[in-house]
């Protein structure tokens, strides 16, 4: 089995099982009873909003590329859109990984097919969680004087996304920062890599960069809160203001980013589902636990499974995949990820 594929699908294993976990435990018989009468027709306004956001993801990749003058500089004939595209959305496929490469699969796609220099693009995905980050951050300031016990998380987010952009940002900095750890266990080998990364972060961390790919995370973030809540809206009897729908989507997302699970799997799911009566009129437990499921299908889930048939594509191409395999075994032995 490709070492791709098995590391997407211990991801989509452990989905499964939080799943089943909430299934037994809240009743599954209960679940199905508050999706009785359910609009169906709100999953597929979930699924375009989500849709919509990962073109704008895209578009924030295709930006990111573009400052960094990865077309120019590509040893062969430059990439065009179309195998961008494809590359981009293959990433997604690792949004649930707990293996060594996450989404910098997209940086190791363009070393096998285009000899683009991994470190090159890796500070890509640094600025795109970054700006995603800032963006959730934003969005959950809406209801955040109404649920303060939230505050502690975004505080926190807030802070980590500041002193990142400072040290990314700062090519001495930076560059010292790695030297300091570069014969450390684990970490030392990946920090001793990360050098040709310096000015490629510094490039992204620009004032002018972060507020454009800031407010196109916004934008798309803010489309996946109108998704959620349509889901809510979807339930007979259930009442819910877009305002507290956004706040929701939004703190719980932080949660589970900051909690470093695969794709934030259980924190993002318990926070939500605690949130979800209380934000929403007519919301018992049942039908949190359905809505949480829902919304996380159409954002989650989805971008894993087509990501899964994008990367299934792109790596037909034998010479592809043996340079794929050959550069994720030398990313095995380097460690993890810092």
């Amino acid at each position: 089995m490709s070492p791709l594929l098995r590391k997407t699908l211990i991801g989509v294993a452990l989905g499964v099982i939080v799943y089943a976990v909430a299934l037994i435990w809240f009743d599954a018989r209960e679940i199905g009873a508050s999706l009785g009468g359910y609009a169906w027709s709100a999953v597929g306004i979930a699924l375009a909003a989500s849709t919509v956001n990962y073109l704008l993801r895209f578009a924030k990749w295709e930006l990111c590329l573009a400052w960094l003058e990865v077309r120019r500089q590509c040893p062969g004939e430059p990439f065009g859109w179309g195998r961008s595209f494809v590359v981009y959305i293959a990433g997604l496929s690792m949004s649930v990984t707990p293996g060594k490469l996450g989404e910098v699969l997209r940086s190791v796609l363009l070393k096998a097919s285009d000899d683009v220099p991994v470190a090159r693009t890796a500070p890509i995905v640094i600025a795109d969680r970054a700006t995603d980050l800032v963006a959730l951050v934003l969005l959950s300031l809406i209801g955040i004087s109404e649920y303060r016990e939230m505050l502690p998380w975004v505080i926190v987010t807030c802070v980590l996304v500041a002193v990142g952009v400072i040290i990314l940002g700062q090519p001495k900095i930076f560059g010292r920062l790695l030297d300091l750890v570069a014969n450390w266990p684990l970490i030392g080998k990946i920090a001793q890599a990360a050098h040709g990364a310096v000015d490629a972060s510094a490039v992204l961390m620009r004032l002018r960069n972060l507020l454009l790919l800031t407010a196109l995370s916004v934008l798309g973030w803010g489309l996946e809160c109108v998704g959620f809540y349509f889901i809510l809206d979807g339930f007979v009897g259930v009442e819910a203001s877009l305002r507290l729908c956004t706040f929701a989507w939004a703190a719980t997302t932080i949660v589970g980013a900051l909690s470093f699970l695969p794709g934030g799997l259980g924190a993002t799911e318990l926070s939500l589902g605690a949130l979800v009566p209380r934000i929403a009129a007519g919301a018992t437990a049942s039908v949190a636990v359905a809505a949480t499921m829902l919304i996380r299908v159409c954002t989650l889930w989805f971008g894993v499974i087509v990501g899964g048939l994008f990367l299934a594509a792109f790596m037909r191409n034998p010479k592809v995949r043996d340079a794929g395999v050959r550069l994720e075994d030398r990313s095995d032995e380097a460690g993890p990820p810092a």
